[in-house]
């Protein structure tokens, strides 16, 4: 098989850079005294520095006369003072260390607690994110962003700071020190910095676009990692282990060639700060020479001069190397806040929803995923108070889709579905969703113990409730059978024991929370027939008094429901008692007896 060709996106344009830059000084300003304890820590400890090589251009001046009087017999070398300015540099130094780390210190508190607060509010904003906007994002992208970007945006944020922050107040501290020296001198270094910041802005415009690319990559091959994962005995059985590298190998080319232009651009900085900085040596050297024979400066000057050009040259090539991290935070942190302003849930009303007395009315209910494809058109139909309704349909005929609705998952395009004559909309939906138990075909279980899987349907049960709720659905069995009993723990994806026993788990996690309105998708799907009658005999107990939904394509399991509504392609054929239907000799009575036909097959 050929190799598949890279998946092409149109260009994009680069990070918005005055927006990333605000989004970071929007994270530092909650820790103002820390950053300016930083850089106060920064000023001291790069001054000391900085006041270093003049002494130690002065203790040399001292040697080189020293050993000229030695030579002319005039004199010798001034060990005291020799000594006494060879201590001082040693003492700046150390102190110059201290506050060094002491920056570090500070600023990696303040980043930490940055880092902190980020994933607090991406996961905030999962929680709170309406249903169709968790769809529409990859759950690897996602993943990626609460992880690898925050990790990006705290390492630029720690590693670009202190050496910018260094950096400036180098450029300013040796500028000073040596203008003291030699003007002349000074002005020939200085012509480094339009340069300098010339290539650094050339160098930025072509490889930002990279940094944001690569980051996107990124969460795309993370997302196809966990689907690979997840989907491993799927990819296995149809033997589409090729297909599924070649998936992974296009997003991981294309990482790759966004990565390494990311970084090649940025890398030229260095090479051309080096030649920069070695041609201004030269420029210096040839200077001072000059000077020197002319007796403007003395030779230990020239020697500090030297120190000081390659501290004025360095933080510039600091610079320089740490733009590409600074790029991909700036990257990172407009993934990170793009994320963040995607708008919550809206749920404007306040009232709350206590008890249900009358029952749930949909009138007139159309509703569309994708504009001019409605999955549910004008449906209208009523549900008492402890009726049992079951829905049935062919699959994609929105059966799923309507309880959904009732739970205010998504919002409908027209109609209106009331309970106790009240529309929906009108109630708080913490307070809606908190009246109804749910039960999905596709079971949901944490890495947990069996007993906190069970208990999260009501976390104050206690141990002998959640040991009951096992015993309606025949699940307290097989739970005391494994090696740990209700304390054993389900790993990641659960997989350590059936798929139906673990829908008997959600089964019972529902039956604990003790809603007034029960929804069943599928819920015994995946169980044998035998464990299915042993649950819709305890399901049936569970049901009395409460309003019941049943989505079901086993026509057998809900004879005993007060009223069948069938669905085709979002609309009602037919509704009525199982008598009635069958009566009807419709879509219901046709499906019924190809279903027992099959049974007995």
């Amino acid at each position: 098989m050929s190799p598949r060709p890279l998946r092409r996106k149109p260009p994009e344009k680069p990070v918005d850079n005055k927006k990333a830059i605000g989004n970071i000084i929007s994270l530092l300003s909650g820790h103002k005294v820390k950053l300016i304890l930083t850089v106060v820590c920064a000023v001291i400890s790069t001054a000391f520095t900085i006041i270093a090589p003049l002494l130690i251009g002065e203790a040399t001046t001292i040697i080189f006369n020293g050993i000229n009087n030695i030579i002319h017999h005039t004199g010798s070398i001034d060990l005291d003072a020799l000594i006494n300015l060879l201590i001082i540099v040693v003492i700046l130094y150390i102190i110059s260390s201290v506050f060094s780390y002491l920056q570090s210190i500070l600023l990696i508190e303040v980043t930490t607690k940055i880092s902190y607060d980020l994933r607090e509010k991406l996961i905030e904003k999962i929680l709170n994110l309406p249903m169709d906007k968790v769809e529409e994002n990859k759950r690897g992208d996602i993943l990626s962003r609460v992880t690898n970007d925050v990790d990006s945006l705290q390492n630029g944020i720690t590693q670009s700071f202190i050496q910018l922050t260094t950096a400036v107040i180098t450029i300013i501290g040796v500028f000073i020190m040596m203008l003291t020296i030699n003007v002349w001198m000074t002005l020939a270094t200085i012509i480094l910095i339009p340069i300098a910041f010339l290539l650094i802005r050339f160098m930025t415009k072509y490889s930002q676009t990279y940094f944001l690319r690569q980051l996107e990559f990124k969460g795309s091959l993370n997302a196809q990692i966990e689907e690979t994962f997840t989907g491993h005995d799927i990819i296995l059985t149809f033997n589409q282990e090729e297909i599924s590298m070649e998936k992974f190998e296009s997003d991981n080319e294309n990482w790759f060639v966004h990565e390494w232009k990311s970084q090649f651009y940025s890398s030229l900085n260095g090479p051309l700060m080096n030649f920069i900085s070695n041609f201004t040596y030269v420029v210096v050297a040839v200077l001072g020479a000059v000077f020197v024979l002319q007796r403007a400066i003395a030779v230990g000057d020239i020697l500090a001069f030297f120190q000081y050009t390659q501290s004025f040259t360095r933080p510039i090539q600091q610079i320089t190397r740490v733009m590409n991290q600074i790029q991909t935070a700036m990257a990172a942190s407009e993934r990170i806040f793009e994320f963040l302003e995607f708008e919550d849930e809206q749920n404007p009303s306040t009232r709350q929803l206590t008890t249900i007395k009358d029952g749930i009315t949909f009138d007139n209910v159309s509703f569309s995923y994708t504009p001019n494809e409605k999955i549910i058109k004008d449906l209208s139909f009523d549900v008492k108070k402890g009726e049992k309704i079951a829905i049935v349909g062919e699959t994609g005929a929105g059966k799923t889709t309507i309880v959904k609705l009732l739970m205010r998952f998504y919002d409908i395009n027209s109609g209106s579905i009331r309970i106790d004559g009240v529309d929906i909309d009108e109630y708080d939906k913490h307070s809606l969703r908190s009246m109804m138990g749910m039960v999905l075909q596709d079971s949901w279980l944490f890495s947990d113990t069996i007993a906190n899987n069970i208990r999260y349907g009501n976390l104050d049960a206690s141990d002998d409730e959640v040991a009951d709720a096992a015993r309606q659905v025949y699940a307290d069995d097989f739970i005391r059978q494994s090696s740990e009993g209700y304390d054993s723990v389900l790993n990641e994806d659960s997989d350590n024991i059936s798929h139906g026993q673990k829908q008997l788990l959600t089964i019972a996690r529902t039956i604990l929370s003790k809603k007034e309105v029960l929804i069943l998708d599928e819920a015994t799907s995946s169980v044998d027939t035998r464990t299915e009658k042993l649950i819709q005999q305890a399901m049936d107990k569970l049901m009395e008094g409460k309003t019941s939904f049943i989505i079901a394509h086993r026509l057998s399991t809900i004879r005993n429901a007060d009223k069948i509504i069938v669905i085709e392609n979002g609309e009602i054929i037919e509704q009525g008692t199982h008598e009635e239907l069958l009566a009807l000799e419709g879509y219901y009575y046709n499906t019924l007896n190809s279903q027992s036909k099959e049974n007995i097959i």
